[in-house]
């Protein structure tokens, strides 16, 4: 089946389907606002999500999962009072009990599991401590006519972010500004515990030990690089991805077509914002996803509003997880067709949904439209519905269906 021909004949065309994603942007962020994974607002809009997705789909429903929100930028302040600690317990060697440097490393080694564990590795070292909710996973279903032999899954993330203050604050730089004075603090505390054990210099260990407080500023700033009580709409961040998807399934549903071989997912997908709890808790409740013999891929699509930074993720999780070369290439080349030159490349910090894919064993890559710098609308208040751009979001729709037809017509390794 032909995409471009589809679109000549088609009911509901790619500037219908931009004024849905741009109308539905606008009432999930009027009728709920900022969105905690866990929370009410969250709930709610993804009830109103699955209620309007049904429409377009032949099964759909709502699954749940235990999250523990709030364990995943804990990290940030969790680091800075272990190095407030560290600090303190190398002065005290330093004057002192030479066995404080010892505390002291123990400390740093605290705040680097839970820097590496929750935020490099997105693992849950720090979830324990903090209060478990119930985030959700919304699911819908186009079904092939035939025998399945092909599933594609495009998904978005329902839930927002805590504000970044610094971020909102300073700019797109903002985070930097304290994020690196505060890794610096870390290596010379750790080199100064090091001095503290092994150096019989005393000039030189009170010298590094009091060296230590030209970086308390930073990290007192640490306690303060989320604000826990204030989320963002989260209308890019990631609305953006979550409309692609479903209108992927609006666009089949309304100009009826069914491929007779592919079946069709939209999965909107809770907790990202968390340390991607709800793709990776999608996974791990459908092994069957990788294990019955359906050729299956996901694609993720994040952040949708940067024409000039659009960017096909072939590393994710901060570079750490390859994501499918030939998903990427499948994306790559169904951009082109589109008129869309889209580069590859790695998300320079944090991660998408489809490294929980990747990591489950599934052939997936991501799809962004942001300033990688980061925008100066990333996880601050200004991500509001006022600024999305719905021409972006069209060209992304027809970068989307074109792959799905791609992907129908020639599998992964087409």
């Amino acid at each position: 089946m032909n995409y471009q021909q589809t679109l000549k004949e088609a009911k509901t065309g790619l500037s219908d389907l931009r004024e849905y994603a741009a109308d539905g942007i606008k009432a999930v962020c009027d009728a709920f606002g900022p969105r905690p994974c866990g929370e009410q607002s969250d709930i709610n809009a993804q009830r109103y999500l699955l209620e309007d997705i049904k429409k377009y789909s032949d099964e759909a429903w709502r699954e749940t999962f235990r999250v523990n929100p709030d364990a995943f930028m804990s990290f940030v302040p969790v680091a800075g009072a272990c190095m407030f600690g560290a600090t303190a317990c190398n002065i005290a060697a330093a004057t002192k009990c030479k066995k404080s440097a010892l505390a002291s490393l123990g400390l740093i080694g605290t705040a680097l599991s839970g820097i590496v564990g929750e935020f490099l590795l997105y693992k849950k070292p720090l979830d324990p401590f903090f209060k478990e909710k119930e985030g959700g996973n919304v699911i819908a279903v186009r079904k092939a006519s035939g025998e399945t032999k092909r599933r594609i899954i495009l998904s978005g993330h329902t839930d927002s972010a805590p504000e970044w203050t610094f971020t909102y604050k300073f700019g797109s730089n903002g985070s930097y500004v304290l994020l690196i004075p505060a890794i610096t603090g870390l290596l010379y505390t750790g080199a100064t515990s090091a001095v503290n054990l092994f150096s019989k210099n005393k000039k030189l260990k009170k010298a590094m030990s009091l060296g230590q407080l030209a970086f308390t500023p930073a990290y007192a700033g640490l306690f303060k690089f989320t604000d826990s009580k204030r989320y963002v709409d989260g209308a890019n961040d990631d609305l953006s991805g979550c409309y692609v998807s479903s209108a992927v399934l609006k666009y089949l549903s309304d100009n009826d077509i069914r491929f007779e071989n592919t079946e069709v997912i939209c999965m909107l997908a809770g907790g990202e914002e968390c340390g991607l709890r709800g793709s990776k808790a999608f996974f791990e409740a459908h092994p069957e996803y990788k294990n019955d013999g359906v050729e299956t891929v996901f694609i993720s699509f994040d952040t949708i509003r940067d024409e000039d930074y659009m960017m096909i993720y072939e590393r994710d999780m901060t570079g750490t997880v390859p994501n499918d070369k030939r998903v990427c290439n499948l994306l790559k080349t169904a951009a082109a067709k589109c008129g869309e030159d889209i580069p590859l490349g790695a998300i320079p910090l944090g991660s998408t949904d489809a490294a929980a894919a990747s990591q489950a064993g599934i052939a997936a890559a991501s799809l962004v439209a942001m300033d990688p710098a980061p925008a100066d609308y990333y996880h601050t208040r200004r991500d509001t519905a006022d600024i999305i751009k719905p021409e972006t979001i069209e060209r992304i729709i027809n970068v989307a269906l074109q792959t799905v037809f791609d992907f129908d017509e020639n599998g992964i390794e087409g």
